[in-house]
């Protein structure tokens, strides 16, 4: 019976330890990299006919289209880590001619710190009681007018 324990604690154990791959985006197939535009020849319509929808369009400039893949591993419960990212950036002009195309990859990125500062609001804490008993006895705003609202 001890035997079967171990065997079943040490078969959950190397399971957790399993690694999972996911890949999203829009990977080039194989072959398909001398299919990439050309400057002055392709328009938005030949590239969106060869690869699809963009993965993003430029927010200030709509002449801009990125399609973009990643490949993240996760072990366990531990954070993902991004083993390959490529993007490839389409460029065009106002006509709709490709002017330029750029190729990025996971060396190219930068890593972002974000800042872990919460925002200071207006008012006070509230605790668990005022939250849980706040509104006890109050009309709901359609009802009686707005009401007050708790902690203030």
């Amino acid at each position: 019976m001890l035997r079967v324990a171990a065997l079943i604690a040490a078969i959950l154990t190397l399971q957790a330890c399993v690694s999972v791959r996911s890949y999203h985006g829009y990977a080039l197939e194989r072959g398909q990299d001398e299919l990439i535009g050309e400057a002055g020849l392709d328009t938005k319509e030949s590239v969106l006919a060869k690869f699809g929808e963009p993965s993003l369009i430029g927010t200030f400039d709509r002449n801009a289209w990125y399609y973009m893949n990643s490949a993240d591993e996760t072990r366990a419960f531990f954070k993902p880590t991004t083993k390959a990212r490529s993007v490839v950036a389409f460029y065009f002009d106002p006509e709709g001619v490709l002017k330029e195309m750029d190729e990025f990859d996971l060396a190219d990125g930068g890593d972002i710190k974000l800042v872990s500062r919460a925002t200071p609001t207006r008012g006070r804490e509230l605790n668990f009681w005022e939250q849980l008993l706040g509104n006890v006895g109050r009309l709901p705003a359609g009802v009686g007018g707005e009401g007050q609202v708790p902690g203030q």
